[in-house]
């Protein structure tokens, strides 16, 4: 997704208003991370809050006939996957997970495959998804952070 300068000055403002409001200076610790870790973690984190909003306004939007999703997953209208990007069992198992909500468990069964072989394809598919789209990897959770974290003396 590009941005344009009025969009960065936007986030830009977000992140001051941010530390300002919630008292973030006072609040930093030089003994938990440098100044610039600490700036980065409420750079990132005011930016996945932009998009998100901004992309719960252009779901209203561009949906007349209200929010996207339906009690049992995405609108069927709306869900189309790339074509060529997947291969079948990926495009079947990332059909079942989003569009009908299904769980790991329930297709694992329809499919008659383990609940692992079923998480290790959506991994995959999303992979896939995430480099033909250009997207970043996920975040790594806690505890992935918490040991490539260095030490400040």
């Amino acid at each position: 997704m590009s941005l344009h300068s009025n969009e960065i000055d936007d986030i830009y403002q977000e992140v001051a208003l941010k530390i300002y409001k919630n008292d973030y200076l006072s609040r930093y610790d030089k003994e938990k991370s440098s100044f610039i870790t600490w700036l980065n973690i409420i750079c990132r984190t005011t930016v996945i809050d932009y998009y998100r909003k901004k992309m719960r306004w252009m779901e209203e939007v561009l949906s007349e006939q209200g929010p996207v999703h339906t009690e049992d997953g995405i609108d069927a209208e709306l869900f189309c996957l790339p074509a060529g990007v997947l291969t079948g069992r990926q495009a079947q198992v990332i059909t079942m997970i989003f569009k009908d909500g299904m769980e790991t468990g329930e297709i694992a069964t329809a499919l008659d495959i383990t609940c692992r072989t079923v998480r290790s394809i959506k991994f995959q598919a999303l992979e896939r998804l995430r480099k033909h789209y250009g997207a970043a990897p996920p975040i790594p959770e806690q505890e992935e952070v918490a040991e490539t974290r260095r030490k400040v003396s």
